[in-house]
């Protein structure tokens, strides 16, 4: 009786002692991302001799960091539930391509014309969720085959129609201070969603385990269309904004967005796993940390494609660092 009390004793010790082991690197994971952003701003700083800090970088970098947190607020519904995206970045594209030839062309009053804009990638999102729930394969693979699509649609259509926005007619559009009200009204709302609404629940029970929510009664088909809804929506209004700062629209348009969202989620400390540990304060800091990368190595005089050749180092290395061997998944 006496050993059987002193084994359950070692036994509640040591519980005691993982939990608070866990707890501790919760904590340490959610302050590196902080960090990791000042880290790089002062290293780009020095390196660069200052011009890294220059009002015009500056300036540049807070327009990236705009579409960045806008995009990045939409993906933490999906990467919650452990989904992904590679579709997000033609459908930008594609969203602004028609948006703009309703504009220009179609004499569309500008409201209506950017409603459409927001609507597409809506409609491509939902498309990759439906072909992920039809043919039971995994969303990824979805939304690949909607990543082709989109981009020849793109393709197509910018060779047809020459697509130059004369801004100087809605100034609105490029106004910084409207701009950074729509972004922070944008995060807030999303804040609200995902930690204190069902939606943000139910989206992390099922990134936690599919099978454990779909027995607590949610609605896991039901849950990734609104997921990916949320994704659309965000997707399509960063597009109307950059249609605007670019004046133009090309079959460059929205390229790269996915990968960069990725490199967010695993900047921020994000678990791309999804699931409890999930934060959405947590992408939109990785979305941040994300643009100064991207920005800072290209006034470093890195050429594109070896600034894209660093970032995919840093992610693997990222996702590495995240993957339990035992477990056999990814962690935070």
């Amino acid at each position: 009786m006496a050993e059987s009390s002193r084994t359950s004793e070692q036994n509640l010790l040591i519980q005691a002692r993982l939990d608070k082991q866990a707890a501790r690197k919760q904590v340490i994971g959610r302050i590196v991302p902080y960090f990791g952003l000042v880290f790089l701003f002062i290293f780009f700083t020095i390196v660069t001799k200052g011009l890294f800090i220059s009002k015009k970088n500056l300036t540049n970098m807070v327009e990236q960091c705009f579409t960045m947190c806008i995009v990045a607020t939409g993906a933490a519904f999906v990467y919650a539930q452990g989904n992904m995206d590679f579709s997000i970045g033609s459908a930008c594209g594609v969203a602004q391509m028609c948006g703009a030839i309703l504009l220009l062309h179609k004499g569309w009053p500008m409201p209506l014309a950017m409603a459409v804009t927001i609507l597409v990638p809506v409609l491509t999102c939902s498309l990759v969720s439906t072909i992920a729930v039809v043919f039971r394969v995994p969303v990824f693979i979805g939304s690949m085959c909607v990543r082709s699509l989109l981009a020849g649609l793109l393709t197509i259509g910018v060779a047809k129609a020459e697509i130059v926005i004369p801004v100087s007619n809605w100034p609105i559009m490029t106004n910084g201070v409207f701009k950074a009200a729509v972004m922070l009204a944008i995060i807030a709302v999303g804040v609200y969603l995902f930690h204190f609404t069902r939606v943000g629940k139910w989206a992390k029970a099922i990134g936690g385990n599919r099978n454990t929510a779909k027995q607590a009664g949610i609605k896991i088909v039901q849950q990734q269309y609104l997921a990916y809804i949320l994704l659309g929506i965000c997707v399509g209004i960063a597009g109307v904004f950059q249609m605007f700062r670019n004046s133009t629209v090309s079959t460059a348009a929205g390229t790269g967005i996915e990968f960069n969202i990725m490199l967010a989620v695993v900047l921020g400390g994000f678990p791309m796993s999804g699931g409890d540990k999930a934060n959405l304060p947590a992408a939109v800091v990785g979305a941040i940390t994300a643009t100064l990368l991207t920005n800072g190595l290209a006034m470093w005089g890195l050429e594109p494609n070896l600034v894209n050749g660093v970032k995919g180092i840093i992610f693997v290395i990222m996702v590495g660092l995240s993957y339990d061997c035992s477990a056999g998944k990814l962690v935070t």
